[in-house]
């Protein structure tokens, strides 16, 4: 499985383009290890361990690894591109990448992507070669990640199904009492049995609150009250999201009011999801409802995903995105009373289609009210 060679090399194809546009010879590409800054090298490279991938307009891009590394036993099942790069063993990867840049270097600009992934060292060693011709190169990146190839969608189809099945697992064990740990491992365990690579968990078991953290923090579950969880799995590097706040036993009243807003909210937002929207419009539709029920969305509503779990661009008032065909996004505005007090949380990851979209995940959230 893993994405195939075929589309890694029309990656490549479509950065190409973009850097002959803009007159850049090479590019530094760096990413970390974690849900929100991996993208941009598992792209290219196909590994989910972020790192450091130098990248030509023309030849083989270099992928930097530590020494003794390059011939792996692992390497073909961890780095999905493994065949159309080369792997350098290095001691001192800042001296490494401007020497490769270097070998790549024609006189034109020389792009990062992630500039602010970089090591200082690495950057003053870049900065010292290149000078002037140093350019921030994100948006190629955020260009040709925005719409998503028939492969990565059916990786976040499958995701999606994961998320789903941890649904399915949480409301069969949740009872007062049951310690977050248990919660969140049971989530974990169901995540890895399902062949995910990693995930993004946010998890809040106090009351009937939003207050989420990236862990559990010791809660027991109360009767009456509620479990928030943005289940966010990846699959082969994709990530779905499906958050939810599921009650112990029945919803409290307010909570309960709140869930019939959010339908409410998501009916309106399915109705403008299609190409041509306006994330912006997005945003107001959502927020506009909730206020309108006397109730607040300080959180973002929502935000693209992909190979991160938010990819580039959040559901904002300002934002100038406006939907395509391809993309892929999570929806899912906060209703609070107020900041840190009683909340609901819950959406679902969205592909915008030809005419409108299609929900990844087959939960049917409005159920939990019945």
């Amino acid at each position: 499985m893993g994405i195939s060679r075929q589309e890694f090399e029309r990656r490549y194809r479509a950065i190409r383009a973009l850097m002959q546009r803009d007159g850049l010879d090479c590019l530094l590409v760096a990413g970390l290890p974690d849900d929100f800054n991996r993208g941009n090298i598992r792209y290219i490279t196909g590994s989910g361990r972020g790192g450091c991938c130098l990248f030509p307009v023309e030849g083989v891009p270099v992928f930097l690894t530590g020494p003794g590394q390059a011939a792996a036993p692992k390497n073909r099942k961890t780095i999905e591109a493994l065949d159309l790069l080369r792997l350098s063993e290095t001691t001192d990867a800042a001296e490494q990448a401007a020497a490769e840049l270097s070998r790549m270097y024609r006189g034109g600009k020389v792009g990062i992507v992630g500039m602010g992934l970089v090591t200082v060292p690495m950057y003053l060693n870049v900065k010292g070669k290149f000078g002037d011709k140093l350019t921030d190169a994100a948006g190629i990146f955020e260009q040709v990640r925005a719409v998503k190839s028939q492969e990565e969608i059916e990786k976040m189809r499958i995701a999606a199904r994961v998320a789903d099945k941890v649904f399915e697992v949480l409301v069969d064990m949740l009872r007062p009492g049951l310690s977050d740990y248990s919660v969140y491992a049971a989530v974990k365990k169901t995540i890895y049995e399902m062949g995910c690579d990693y995930s993004f968990d946010l998890i809040d078991a106090e009351g009937a609150r939003m207050n989420m953290t990236f862990f559990p923090t010791g809660e027991r579950l109360k009767a009456q009250s509620t479990l928030f969880v943005e289940i966010t799995p990846a699959f082969e590097g994709y990530y779905a999201q499906l958050p939810v706040t599921l009650p112990i036993g029945k919803y409290p009243p307010e909570i309960r009011k709140m869930v019939f807003v959010w339908e409410e909210a998501n009916r309106a937002a399915l109705d403008i999801l299609h190409p041509g929207t306006k994330v912006s419009d997005l945003y107001r539709t959502l927020v506009s409802i909730v206020q309108q029920h006397g109730y607040v969305s300080p959180l973002r509503p929502g935000h693209a995903i992909g190979l991160d779990a938010l990819d580039f661009w959040s559901i904002t008032g300002n934002s100038p995105v406006i939907l395509q065909a391809g993309m892929t996004l999570a929806v899912h505005p906060s209703i609070m009373t107020r900041p840190g007090a009683d909340a609901c949380g819950l959406g679902y990851t969205y592909l915008i289609t030809g005419t409108g979209a299609e929900r990844f995940s087959k939960v049917e959230l409005a159920g939990l009210v019945a």
